[in-house]
C-alpha cells in the first residue's frame, strides 16, 4: 500500500476489505472493449461482489443485466429497479421457484436449468402466480458440473420447456470453468468445446429451436470467448476484480487487481514469522500451490513473504526471505486468493473512489445461500 493509501485507512480497524474504483472502470473499459469487438452483450456475475454498489457501477457501464447465483441475491439487487436477472444456478425447491416467480412481475428473470424436474417445478410456481420465467438449458463443455453435451438429451429438455405456457425458451448457458493458465490460451481447447457444442447448435437448429442467447463465462478464459460459435453474451464475475487465482496463472496483471484486504502485524516474536490479524474469517481458507508451497494470498510489498498457514483470526506468514521484514504494528494489504469467497466474510467494504475519497459500503447480498 501506498503512504498516501494507508494515511487515509489508518483509522480503519483491520482487518477490512479496500476495493480501489479507478481500478475497476479499468477492468470494466478492458473487458466492455473486447465485447465490443466481438459483439457480445455483457451480464456481471454479482456472486463475485453481492454488492448493490458495484452493480449499480456495472449496470450504468452498459450491462444488459445481471447474473446471480442465488435467488436471494437477485432478491437484493431487484432493489435497483427494473432488471433483467438471470439465475446461472439450478434452482432447485418449490420455494425457490415460488420465489422467482414472484420476481417475474416486476423483472425480466430467466433460470438456468437441466434437468425435466427443474423445469416442472418452475412451470407449476410459473402457472400459479400466472407469469412467465424464462430458461436456458445448462451445456456442459467440459467441466462436467452441470448440464448435458449430447444434442439429443439437450434439445429434449427444450421441447419440455416448450410444452409449458409459463415457461419461455431463451437459449443455452455454458461455464468454461475447467480452462485455466496454458488452457485457457490454447485454441486447441476451444476446438474440443465446438466438436461438442457445434453438434448441439445445429440440432437445436434444426429442430427449430434455435437458441435466441448463447452465454458463455469464466474469467481466465474469457477474452478467449471468441472462439466458441455461435456465443453472443459474456457473464462475467472475477474479472471485473480480479484476485491472486487470476494473477497466478497469467490472466491478468497485480495493478489489475481491485480488491485488498488490509491487515496488521500482531506478532513477530518468531524469527522469520509474523502474525497477522486476518485469518480463515478474513482471507478464506481458499489454498494454491507455489513452488510446492501453500500460500493463501500475495502481499504486493513483500512478494518474498508467504502467507502458508491460517486460523479463525490469525495468518502465519513466512518472511524469512524479506531482507527487511515486517513488523509488529504494521498495516499489509493482501490480493486474496479468491475475492468472491472475502466478500462474503465481511459486511462493509471500503470504496477509495476515483476522486480519492473512501466511502464505507454495505455488501447487502452477503450470506444469501438460497
Amino acid at each position: 500500500m501506498t503512504e498516501k493509501l494507508l494515511n487515509i485507512t489508518e483509522s480503519i480497524p483491520t482487518p477490512f476489505l479496500l476495493v480501489e474504483e479507478k481500478i475497476i472502470r479499468k477492468n470494466i473499459n478492458r473487458i466492455y472493449d473486447y465485447a465490443k469487438l466481438h459483439g457480445f452483450a455483457v451480464r456481471p456475475h454479482i456472486k463475485t461482489h453481492k454488492s448493490l454498489c458495484l452493480a449499480r457501477l456495472q449496470i450504468d457501464s452498459g450491462a444488459v443485466g445481471i447474473a446471480a447465483a442465488k435467488v436471494g441475491e437477485a432478491e437484493k439487487m431487484a432493489e435497483l429497479g427494473a432488471l433483467d436477472i438471470t439465475i446461472a444456478y439450478p434452482a432447485i425447491g418449490n420455494e425457490r421457484a415460488l420465489r422467482l416467480a414472484g420476481l417475474s412481475f416486476k423483472h425480466k428473470i430467466r433460470v438456468a436449468v437441466d434437468s425435466e424436474y427443474g423445469i416442472d417445478e418452475l412451470a407449476n410456481a410459473a402457472a400459479r402466480y400466472k407469469t412467465v420465467i424464462g430458461i436456458h438449458i445448462m451445456f456442459d463443455a467440459g467441466l462436467h458440473r452441470c448440464g448435458f453435451f449430447d444434442p439429443e438429451q439437450i434439445v429434449k429438455l427444450v421441447q419440455h420447456v416448450e410444452k409449458h405456457a409459463g415457461l419461455r425458451y431463451d437459449g443455452i448457458q455454458m461455464y468454461l470453468g475447467h480452462l485455466y493458465g496454458d488452457a485457457a490460451r490454447d485454441p486447441q481447447s476451444f476446438k474440443q468445446i465446438n466438436q461438442l457444442w457445434e453438434p448441439v447448435y445445429k440440432a437445436l437448429c434444426f429442430a427449430g429451436l434455435c437458441p435466441q442467447t448463447v452465454s458463455s463465462g469464466s474469467t481466465p478464459s474469457l477474452e478467449k470467448t471468441h472462439l466458441i460459435t455461435n456465443v453472443n453474451e459474456i457473464k462475467v464475475g472475477t474479472a471485473f476484480l480480479n484476485d491472486y487465482f487470476v494473477v497466478k496463472f497469467g490472466h491478468c496483471a497485480l495493478e489489475n487487481c481491485a480488491a485488498r484486504v488490509v491487515t496488521t502485524v500482531v506478532s513477530d516474536v518468531t524469527p522469520g514469522q509474523v502474525i497477522i490479524d486476518a485469518g480463515s474469517k478474513g482471507l478464506s481458507a481458499k489454498q494454491l500451490l507455489r513452488r510446492e508451497n501453500l500460500e493463501m494470498g500475495y502481499i504486493p510489498d513483500y512478494p518474498e513473504a508467504r502467507i502458508f498457514r491460517l486460523h479463525e483470526e490469525h495468518g502465519w506468514l513466512d518472511v524469512s526471505h524479506c531482507k527487511n521484514p515486517p513488523r509488529i504494528g504494521q498495516r499489509l494489504s493482501i490480493i486474496p486468493v479468491n475475492v468472491s469467497l472475502c466478500f462474503n466474510l465481511y459486511d462493509y467494504f471500503y470504496l477509495l473512489t476515483s476522486d480519492g475519497t473512501l466511502q464505507k459500503k454495505r455488501i447487502d447480498a452477503r450470506g444469501l445461500y438460497v
